[in-house]
C-alpha cells in the first residue's frame, strides 16, 4: 500500500507540475467566416467590432491587429452595442441572452436575459441609458454602474406599435427616442414625461420601416422603408407673437416647444430586380446615410438633401450589416452568405480591410518553424526590404491554414490577420506543413496535386503529382533538411511518393500498407535524418529509412498497433519515441529503434464527444448503465461511448506534453508524456447554436415525438425578412445532397456541426491551434506574469492583475511612498512584485538613465520574468511609449547585468544566481525563453519601422545638402567635409591617378586654376 501511495503521489506531482507549467488561455479566433449579426465602429473610428459565432472580434484598422474577446455568449451573437464612452460592450445572442463586458479588460460584468428576440439595442449618447426592443414594446434600462453592482435596472416600457419594433434611435441630447416598426410607422418618445411633449406617430411609409435616425441638431428625422423609400422629416417651430414667450420657450427642449413635423424630402431608391433594403447606417457628424440591399448593392447619401454620392455592387448576395466610422470616411459591410467582412473608403474608393475566412471550415493548420532558421533571414528582420508580415516570422509567428474550399491562407499569429491567400488548389486541402527553413509551405489536396508555395514571392513554384495518374493525397511531410517531400496517396496501391523539392522528380515510391495511409512524419533526430513513420487504416505503423532503404531491401519495419492509426507524431527531443493515435481511442507510444511499446494513454473517457442535434441517443458515458449500479458494472467500458477517438495529435517543444484533438468533441486534451496522464482539458467553445457541443440537450427544444426543434424550418419566423429568408433557403436546398456533412453540398443542419480536424503546437510551445469547422482556435500559454490579450484597452495583457508575490509590504501605498522618498530600487522591486501595469510604468518612467544600472542590479532572479514582460509591452507600439532609446537602454543593461542568470533560468539550472527562482516559478524554463524571444520580436519590428524613417531622412538630408554645397562651391567658399567622406574622396582620387596618369595640359591647368579648390578636412 505504501508503494502504491508513493506511485500515485509521484504521478499527481508530475501532473500538477504539468498543469502549472502549461496553463493555456483562449487567445484568438482566426479564419472564421462572418455569419451575421450587427457590426459597429468604436467611438474613435479606429476599431471595427463584429460577431464571430458567440464571441466578439475587434479589428484595429490603424495598428492592423485582430483580436477576439474571450467572453462567450450562449448562442450566436445577433446584436452588438458599445457605449459611446467606449467602456462597456453589450452582446445579445439570438435567444435574448446578453453579456455586459468591460471592453477595456475583456471581463464579464453582468448577465441578463431579455426573454425575447432583440432586433435592436442602442446606448444613449451620454451612456446613461439603454434602449432595447422587446417585441412590440421598447424597454429603457439604466446603464449598469459600480454603485448598482453592475446590474440592469428597468426604467420604463413603451408600447403602442402594432407589430415588432425593428430599430430604435436616440436624440443627441439623450432626451427623446424614435422607433421604427413593421407596422409601417415611426413613433417618437421622451425618456421622461416632459411638459409640452406628447408621443406621436409618423406614418409616411407603405411598408416595413427598416431604420430611423436623428440628425446632429435634432431638427431632422430620417427613416428608410423596406421598399427603398427614404423620408426626411423636419421639425418646424411656431413663431411666438411676443418676445417674452419666445424667451420662455427657449429653455425647454426642442420637441417641447410649439411646432410641427413637415416632410422635407422623399427619395425612392428602388434597385433593379426588386431588391429590398436590408440594413441602414447614419453618421451624424458627417450627415452621411448608407443603405444596403438584398442584391449586394449599397448606396451612400448626403443628408438632408438626399444627394446620392455613391452606388456600388458587391455581388449578388444580401448585405447583413452596415456601419459608418471615421467621421463617415469608412464604410463597413458584412455579408453572411459569402462570409465576408470588409471596410471601404468611399472617397478614395479603396479597401481598408477585406477579410474572408474559409468556407465550410478549416481542414489543417501549421505554425511556421522556430527562430533558429528564421533569424537567418536578416533582410526581413532588420531592414525595410521585407514586408511587415515577414518581419514577424520569428518562432512560429506565421500560421498557415488549409480549408475545404481549396484555399491556403497565411495569417500573422501576432496580428491575427490574413495577408496572403493561395487559390491554386481546386479541391479541399487535406494537409500542409512548413519547410524547416520557413520559406515555403507544402500542401496536399484532393485535386491530385502536392504544391509548394514560396513565402518570399508568394507564388506556387513547384507542383508534385503522381506519375501513375491522378490520385488524391491524404497527408504530406518534409524532412529535417528541407530537401525531400513525401505524400500518401488515397486508394490504389496505398503507396507513399517521395519527391525532390529542388528538381520535382520522384525519388522513390514506398509500398507496404494494405489500406489507406492516414498520416506521415519525418524524424527530428539528427542521427536518423531520413527516418519516416507512416500510419494507416490497416493498423500498422511503418518505419521507413529513406537513405538506407536500399541496403535493407526497401522494406519498412512494421509495428502492429491496437487498431487503425489516424495520426502519428515524433517526440521533438530526438529520442526515437513516436506517438500513434488509434481508432479505439488509445494513444500508443513506440520506440522505433527497439520496436517496443513504452506507454499508452486511454482517452475514451477524456474525449467526451457532444450530442448531435439529429441523434436520438445521449452522448454521456452513463448510457446503458442503471442508476445506482456504481461498481457493480459488468465491465470497465460499460456505458462509455466507444465510437470516440483522437483524430490529430501534436507534441510540445519540450516533449513533455501531447496535444490531442477529436473530430466529434469540442474538447482538446493535454497529456503528460512522463506519467501518461491527463494534465488538463480545454473546451474550445460552448456555443449551443452549434451541434455536437452539448452532452445533454435541453428537453424544451424537443417536441413531443422526440424530434429537436432545430430540425424544423422556422425561417419565416426567425428571419428579419421572411421572403428573403425563404429565397436563400431554396437556393441552399438546391445545392445540398443527402448524407453530406462536410463541404459545399452539406445541408443546413450539418453546417452547424462542430468538428475538430487538426491540432498543432507552435515551435516555442507558447501557443497551440485547433482547426475546426468554425475557424482556428488559438490558445496562448499563461506565463504567470501576464496573460494573453483579452480586452481592447491597448495594453495586450496588461489589464490582468497577476501579482508575483503578495505580502504586507507589497502594496500600492508602499510603492508610492518609496517612489516619493527617492528609493527607486525599492519602488521598482515592489512594483514588479505587485505586477500592476500602471504602477510599474509610473516607477519605470521616474527612473533616470544614470540610475538604470543600479536599479537593474538590485532586481533579483524571481522578478526578471515580470520585468521582461513589462519591457515587451513597452516596446509594442499599441501599448508602449515612443521612448525607444530609453527602452533599449533597459534591455542592454539587463543583458549586461543578468545575462548568466537568464541563461541559467532558460536552461533550468539551479545556481547561486537563480536561487529558489526556479522552484518558486513553475514555468521558469518556458517563461524566460518565451519572454526573451518576444522581446526580440518587438525590438526587431520597432527597428525595422524606424529604419525606413531613418533612411528616408538620410536621403532627404543628402538631397537638401547637395544644392547648397554646389552653390557654395560656385561662390568660392571652402566646404568642410566629414573625415570619413574626405578619406573616401581622397582614396578614390588616388586610385584614379594610379590607374591612369596623364600629363596636365595648359587648358587643364587653366580650368583648375579658375575653379576654387575644396579643402578636405
Amino acid at each position: 500500500l505504501a508503494q502504491v501511495l508513493i506511485v500515485f503521489r509521484a504521478a499527481f506531482r508530475s501532473a500538477e507540475a504539468a498543469v502549472g507549467m502549461n496553463q493555456y488561455r483562449f487567445s484568438n479566433l482566426l479564419g472564421a467566416t462572418y455569419q451575421g449579426g450587427s457590426i459597429q465602429f468604436t467611438p474613435d473610428g479606429n476599431t471595427l467590432l463584429s460577431p464571430v459565432g458567440n464571441r466578439v472580434s475587434a479589428v484595429d484598422l490603424i495598428q492592423g491587429r485582430s483580436t477576439t474577446l474571450s467572453p462567450e455568449n450562449r448562442e450566436d451573437i445577433a446584436i452588438l452595442a458599445l457605449s459611446p464612452d467606449g467602456r462597456v460592450l453589450l452582446s445579445i445572442d439570438k435567444a435574448g441572452h446578453a453579456l455586459l463586458i468591460n471592453f477595456v479588460r475583456g471581463a464579464i460584468l453582468c448577465r441578463i436575459n431579455f426573454k425575447a428576440h432583440v432586433r435592436s439595442a442602442k446606448w444613449s449618447p451620454d451612456s446613461k441609458w439603454l434602449a432595447v426592443t422587446h417585441g412590440r414594446r421598447l424597454q429603457i434600462w439604466r446603464a449598469p454602474t459600480l454603485e448598482l453592482g453592475w446590474q440592469f435596472v428597468q426604467h420604463r416600457t413603451f408600447g403602442g406599435h402594432h407589430d415588432d419594433v425593428i430599430d430604435v434611435a436616440w436624440s443627441p441630447d439623450s432626451l427623446f427616442l424614435a422607433t421604427a416598426a413593421a407596422d409601417m410607422s415611426v413613433r417618437l418618445w421622451s425618456l421622461n414625461p416632459m411638459d409640452g411633449f406628447e408621443p406621436l406617430a409618423l406614418a409616411e411609409h407603405r411598408s416595413h420601416v427598416r431604420a430611423v435616425f436623428f440628425s446632429g441638431d435634432s431638427k431632422y428625422l430620417y427613416s428608410m422603408s423596406r421598399e427603398g423609400v427614404l423620408v426626411s422629416l423636419r421639425y418646424e417651430e411656431e413663431e411666438d407673437e411676443t418676445e417674452g414667450k419666445q424667451k420662455a420657450s427657449d429653455a425647454r427642449a426642442l420637441y417641447c416647444r410649439p411646432g410641427a413635423w413637415v416632410m422635407a424630402a422623399k427619395a425612392y431608391c428602388q434597385q433593379p430586380g426588386a431588391q429590398k433594403v436590408t440594413r441602414c447606417a447614419f453618421d451624424a457628424a458627417s450627415n452621411l446615410f448608407a443603405s444596403g440591399f438584398s442584391g449586394g448593392i449599397f448606396m451612400l447619401f448626403e443628408m438632408p438633401g438626399l444627394q446620392a454620392l455613391q452606388t456600388l455592387s458587391l455581388g449578388s448576395q444580401p448585405l447583413d450589416a452596415i456601419a459608418l466610422g471615421a467621421n463617415g470616411d469608412w464604410l463597413a459591410v458584412g455579408s453572411s452568405e459569402v462570409g465576408q467582412l470588409f471596410v471601404w473608403e468611399w472617397r478614395s474608393e479603396t479597401y481598408i480591410l477585406k477579410q474572408q475566412g474559409h468556407h465550410w471550415g478549416v481542414q489543417c493548420v501549421a505554425f511556421s518553424p522556430s527562430a533558429a532558421s528564421s533569424l537567418k533571414r536578416q533582410k526581413t528582420l532588420a531592414t525595410t526590404e521585407g514586408k511587415a508580415e515577414d518581419r514577424g516570422t520569428v518562432s512560429g509567428r506565421l500560421l498557415a491554414t488549409g480549408g475545404h474550399d481549396g484555399k491556403v491562407k497565411v495569417f500573422s499569429a501576432q496580428s491575427g490577420l490574413c495577408f496572403v491567400t493561395f487559390a491554386e488548389h481546386t479541391a479541399p486541402v487535406t494537409a500542409l506543413c512548413f519547410t524547416p527553413q520557413g520559406n515555403a509551405i507544402l500542401t496536399a489536396s484532393q485535386d491530385g496535386s502536392v504544391r509548394a508555395f514560396d513565402l518570399l514571392r508568394y507564388r506556387n513554384f513547384r507542383t508534385f503529382a503522381s506519375p501513375d495518374g491522378l490520385c488524391q493525397w491524404s497527408s504530406v511531410a518534409v524532412d529535417s533538411g528541407g530537401e525531400i517531400v513525401a505524400a500518401a496517396a488515397v486508394g490504389g496501391k496505398y503507396t507513399i511518393y517521395v519527391w525532390s523539392i529542388q528538381t520535382g522528380n520522384v525519388l522513390e515510391v514506398l509500398a507496404g500498407h494494405t489500406s489507406q495511409v492516414q498520416s506521415l512524419m519525418f524524424s527530428p533526430s539528427t542521427a536518423h535524418p531520413g527516418q519516416m513513420i507512416s500510419g494507416g487504416w490497416d493498423g500498422v505503423l511503418s518505419v521507413w529509412d529513406l537513405y538506407t532503404s536500399e541496403s535493407k531491401g526497401g522494406e519498412a519495419e512494421k509495428l502492429q498497433c491496437a487498431s487503425s492509426v489516424l495520426s502519428v507524431a515524433f517526440d521533438p527531443r530526438g529520442n526515437d519515441i513516436c506517438a500513434a493515435a488509434c481508432l479505439t481511442g488509445v494513444v500508443q507510444f513506440w520506440n522505433v529503434t527497439t520496436a517496443a511499446t513504452v506507454g499508452s494513454i486511454e482517452g475514451l473517457r477524456d474525449i467526451q464527444s457532444g450530442r448531435q442535434i439529429g441523434q436520438r441517443y445521449g452522448a454521456s458515458h452513463k448510457r446503458g448503465v442503471k442508476l445506482g449500479a456504481g461498481l457493480g458494472k459488468a465491465g470497465p467500458s460499460d456505458g462509455v461511448n466507444l465510437n470516440q477517438h483522437f483524430s490529430s495529435i501534436a507534441y510540445a517543444r519540450s516533449g513533455e506534453l501531447l496535444l490531442c484533438g477529436s473530430r466529434n468533441s469540442p474538447h482538446v486534451c493535454l497529456y503528460d508524456t512522463t506519467s501518461y496522464s491527463l494534465a488538463f482539458r480545454l473546451t474550445l467553445t460552448s456555443n449551443s447554436s452549434l451541434s455536437g457541443v452539448q452532452t445533454m440537450l435541453n428537453s424544451k427544444h424537443v417536441t413531443e415525438s422526440g424530434v429537436p426543434i432545430q430540425q424544423f424550418d422556422l425561417s419565416d419566423s426567425e428571419g428579419d425578412d421572411a421572403e428573403l429568408t425563404r429565397q436563400s433557403q431554396r437556393i441552399k436546398q438546391v445545392s445540398t445532397l443527402p448524407g453530406v456533412h462536410v463541404g459545399e453540398a452539406k445541408d443546413r443542419y450539418a453546417s452547424r456541426e462542430l468538428h475538430v480536424w487538426d491540432v498543432h503546437f507552435s515551435p516555442d510551445s507558447q501557443q497551440f491551434a485547433a482547426a475546426t469547422t468554425h475557424g482556428v482556435f488559438v490558445y496562448a500559454a499563461d506565463t504567470g506574469v501576464g496573460g494573453a490579450s483579452s480586452g481592447m484597452g491597448g495594453h495586450s495583457g496588461s489589464s490582468q492583475f497577476v501579482p508575483q508575490m503578495l505580502t504586507k509590504n507589497v502594496s500600492a501605498p508602499a510603492i508610492l511612498k518609496a517612489l516619493k522618498a527617492g528609493d527607486l530600487s525599492r519602488a521598482m522591486i515592489l512594483a514588479l512584485a505587485l505586477n500592476d501595469y500602471g504602477l510599474v510604468r509610473k516607477v519605470y518612467e521616474s527612473i533616470p538613465v544614470r540610475s538604470i544600472p543600479i536599479v537593474v542590479a538590485s532586481i533579483g532572479a524571481p522578478l526578471l520574468p515580470a520585468l521582461l514582460w513589462f519591457l515587451g509591452l513597452e516596446l509594442r507600439p499599441s501599448s508602449g511609449t515612443p521612448h525607444f532609446q530609453f527602452h533599449v537602454h533597459w534591455v542592454a543593461t539587463i543583458i549586461d547585468v543578468h545575462f548568466m542568470t537568464l541563461l541559467d533560468m532558460a536552461t533550468g539550472k539551479t545556481t547561486a544566481r537563480t536561487g529558489a527562482a526556479i522552484e518558486a516559478a513553475a514555468a521558469s524554463r518556458s517563461d524566460v525563453a518565451a519572454l526573451c524571444l518576444q522581446l526580440l520580436v518587438e525590438l526587431s519590428q520597432r527597428h525595422a519601422g524606424m529604419t525606413k524613417v531613418f533612411d528616408g531622412n538620410i536621403y532627404l538630408l543628402r538631397y537638401l545638402g547637395t544644392p547648397q554645397r554646389v552653390a557654395l562651391e560656385d561662390e568660392g567658399t571652402v566646404v568642410e567635409q566629414p573625415q570619413e567622406e574626405a578619406d573616401a574622396t581622397a582614396a578614390s582620387e588616388q586610385s584614379k591617378v594610379k590607374k591612369k596618369k596623364r600629363p596636365r595640359s595648359a587648358a587643364g591647368s587653366d580650368r583648375e586654376g579658375a575653379r576654387p579648390k575644396v579643402k578636405l578636412q
